[in-house]
């Protein structure tokens, strides 16, 4: 990989990183300024609901933002770009559309799909 894509692939991932601190802050704020509201009890389920909604989804976003803390590092330490099961380079195409990939498609798909 050269220069050039290494350091377009470390923007994309700084702004990921920004993007997903951002999205779980706003989120954060959203959900405890719901807590004032007090209403029946159809209203407190459907707050309830809407933060288990919104857990969920800050738990997605903090494994991606582990994925894109751990991959930052492996670019600092000159690691980046390496399957992490067969050691194989990952194609720049794959390192473009998903950055904080650990494994190469055939690596990634062996894992999704073992062979009974």
């Amino acid at each position: 990989m050269n220069k050039k894509d290494l350091a377009e692939i470390k923007k994309l991932l700084i702004e990921k990183k920004a993007e997903l601190l951002n999205k779980t802050n706003n989120a954060q704020r959203d959900i405890n300024s719901d807590d004032i509201n007090v209403g029946d009890e159809i209203d407190t389920a459907s707050q309830n609901s809407d933060k288990e909604m919104f857990f969920e989804l800050v738990a997605g976003d903090k494994i991606t933002l582990n994925a894109v803390n751990d991959t930052l590092a492996k670019i600092e330490k000159n690691t980046y770009g390496t399957c992490e099961c067969c050691g194989e380079e990952i194609p720049v195409e794959r390192l473009k559309a998903i950055p904080w990939t650990r494994y190469c498609i055939k690596c990634q798909e062996e894992a999704e799909n073992p062979k009974r």
